[in-house]
């Protein structure tokens, strides 16, 4: 399971990504869209791991990523 709860990323003064609370379980086929400049890859690199959150944090099968280094 993947989970995210209250996901926020700021870029300076700049708010990419607020607020996201989502859980996704293995084997479910999910979108995300939005019109370009929403923050979909923004979300797609942290919940990956390659970006870290501002606040919040991402779980992936109980252990938080965002204590990883």
């Amino acid at each position: 399971m993947l989970e995210t709860q209250s996901l926020t990323v700021r870029f300076g003064g700049h708010v990419a990504v607020n607020d996201v609370s989502c859980a996704y379980a293995p084997g479910t086929l999910t979108a995300i869209v939005g019109p370009n400049g929403a923050g979909k890859t923004t979300y797609f690199n942290l919940i990956s791991g390659q970006l870290r959150a501002s606040a919040g944090t991402v779980t992936l099968n109980g252990r938080d990523l965002t204590t990883l280094s």
